[in-house]
Formats: C-alpha cells, structure tokens, sequence
C-alpha cells in the first residue's frame, strides 16, 4: 500500500512528514506549532491532513488518535508519534529515524 495515494498532489520528494489533526482539535493546534518548528529545524516538508477527509489513510494506518506525525522516507513510514511532548524530543525521534 503506498502512502502517495493518499497525498494530494505528488509527494515532496523522498524524505517528509505527514501531519494528521482535526480542525476542532486543540491539542492539534498546539502540536502543529511544534511540528512547525521541526519543519524549519529538519528542512523536512510537511504534509497536513485532516484526518475527517481521508477516513481510509486513517483506518490503513491505524490512526486511533490525532494528532499523529509520520516520518515518511522512500514510501515507507520510519516513525509515528503521537506524543508530543517537546520539539525536543520530536527531533531527537525524527533524527533517529533518519539514521536507520
């Protein structure tokens, strides 16, 4: 199953991330701050997606919460975090990712 179909328009490149919220959602909001300034940190892109539009992505990949962040690298989901405790510790999480 390819994460792509589920993208609008084509992927970013090979390495991304995909950001999964609900507009209603406050803690959302406030993670979509953090994954922000990972975005900037990394110079990883981001793709955002409300989770109410792409109900089968959810179901796919076992979204049971929101907000949830994908590390995504040649197709293949490499982390999903959906504690957002710091952008500290997102980082140290994707940059682990990117090393394996």
């Amino acid at each position: 199953m390819s994460i792509k179909q589920y993208l609008p328009g084509s992927p970013p490149g090979d390495t991304y991330m995909i950001f999964g919220y609900t507009p209603l959602c406050g803690t959302c909001k406030v993670a979509e701050r953090m994954v922000d300034v990972l975005t900037e940190l990394m110079k990883a892109p981001v793709v955002k997606l409300d989770m109410n539009f792409v109900p089968q992505f959810a179901q796919d990949f076992k979204v049971m919460s929101v907000p949830v962040l994908f590390f995504i690298r040649n197709d293949e989901v490499k982390a999903q975090i959906t504690r957002f405790e710091s952008v500290t510790n997102l980082y140290e999480i994707v940059n682990k990712a990117l090393t394996e």
